[in-house]
């Protein structure tokens, strides 16, 4: 009996083993741009998207370029539209803040230009939220978020 408890322990601690270096917990490096195709391809509906790149990265989303490691976003081209998917891959951590304030602060500035003349579009983004995933930050702003979203983070 005395043997046969030894094996289990045995077996059980090999086991514990096996699995705490599996790699379990360790995080897919995936790009910033992968991972904003992965939203925009989900099937998901956003309406007349375009690329944000250089100054309009500051201009629209007010997030310095020292924050950032990796940027990637679009946007609707027309500004009566919400639509759009941000993600940025953080610094460090205090830049990681300093993003996510950007982000939700973004949110808020378009509420309360799209609030008065766009019901619709004011409800996109009161349904959506900043999430964080290590060091990526995102945003994600349409139809049908949760969809996106969940697209974005299978690559996590």
């Amino acid at each position: 009996m005395k043997k046969l408890f030894k094996g289990f322990i045995a077996l059980a601690a090999s086991a514990m083993m096996f699995c705490s270096c599996s790699g379990g917990d360790e995080k897919t490096d995936v790009s910033a741009q992968k991972l904003l195709s992965a939203a925009l391809e989900s099937g998901a509906k956003f309406e007349e998207m375009e690329s944000v790149e250089g100054e309009y990265i500051k201009f629209n989303y007010d997030i310095e370029e020292s924050w950032y490691e990796e940027f990637a976003a679009q946007a609707a081209g027309n500004p009566a539209f919400a639509d759009e998917v941000i993600v940025v891959k953080a610094a460090d951590s205090d830049s990681l803040k300093n993003i996510q304030n950007a982000l939700n602060g973004r949110i808020e500035e378009r509420k309360k230009v799209l609030q008065s003349y766009a019901p619709v579009e004011y409800d996109k983004l009161s349904e959506s939220k900043v999430k964080t995933e290590g060091d990526y930050v995102y945003l994600v702003v349409g139809s049908d978020t949760k969809k996106a979203e969940k697209a974005l983070e299978k690559l996590f």
